[in-house]
């Protein structure tokens, strides 16, 4: 991700902004394609499992502020990375033990009672669903999948789909990947706060959305960095995702 770029901000605004403040890997293994087309079946399936239990897209008026949020999003999005144009798609559960997730190719799911738990405000939701974006616009799926081969026998000379049904299955694997977990989260909070203020949603939510998920050190098999790390980040960030939300979209 383009750090650097970001604090030129403070020192010549209309340069740094003349461009994409976030930057994406180009040496990954697999499609992109093949990635999407196995996400996309698990987020059909999942919808499908869902929709039979009664339990999707219960609460309208919730789908309807997710979706209002994601579309004034997408230009953001489109901007920063324009060789990635995903199908944005989004959707509620009930009851599904989910928090907000994306899958690659913009499938997003966000969970009823996580919104409802944490009091959401809009602009705080905007950059929940901006970080879930984020993970979409960095392939950050292709991206771990692309890094775990090389924790599996012959993982070089794997397909997609086994690479992942071991990262499924295997324990062992993921503990492997530990770090690299660690640090997409690190980098979707970057992405996520320069989408999030480049759609003209007020920074200091990022900050009280964090706040709100705080919660103490966790052990070493964690998945997210401890809130407090985020927060910091966030903070010292703060003042450039202000002149990013007065300065927009280019024109």
């Amino acid at each position: 991700m383009k750090h650097l770029l970001v604090a030129m901000l403070i020192a010549a605004p209309g340069c740094a902004m003349a461009q994409g403040l976030l930057d994406f890997r180009v040496d990954l293994a697999f499609e992109a394609k093949t990635v999407e087309a196995v996400a996309e079946r698990a987020y059909r399936a999942r919808l499908r499992a869902l929709d039979a239990d009664g339990r999707l897209d219960v609460n309208p008026g919730l789908l309807d502020r997710l979706r209002v949020l994601v579309a004034r999003l997408q230009p953001s999005a489109q901007f920063e990375h324009p060789d990635v144009a995903p199908g944005w798609e989004v959707h509620t559960c009930r009851r599904c033990g989910e928090n907000a997730s994306a899958m690659a190719g913009g499938k997003l799911l966000v969970g009823e009672e996580f919104v409802a738990r944490l009091a959401l405000t809009d602009d705080e939701l905007a950059y929940v669903l901006a970080h879930e974006m984020a993970h979409v616009l960095a392939e950050h799926t292709r991206e771990f999948a692309t890094a775990a081969r090389f924790f599996m026998a012959n993982g070089r000379n794997r397909e997609y789909w086994d690479i992942q049904k071991e990262l499924d299955e295997s324990f062992t694997v993921n503990l492997h990947m530990g770090v690299l977990h660690v640090q997409q989260e690190l980098d979707a909070d970057y992405a996520g706060f320069i989408l999030g203020a480049r759609s003209g949603f007020d920074p200091e939510a990022m900050l009280r959305m964090l706040r709100k998920l705080y919660v103490e050190p966790t052990s070493v098999l964690a998945t997210h960095p401890h809130a407090m790390e985020r927060i910091h980040r966030a903070q010292a960030m703060l003042e450039s995702a202000r002149r990013i939300r007065d300065m927009g979209i280019p024109r």
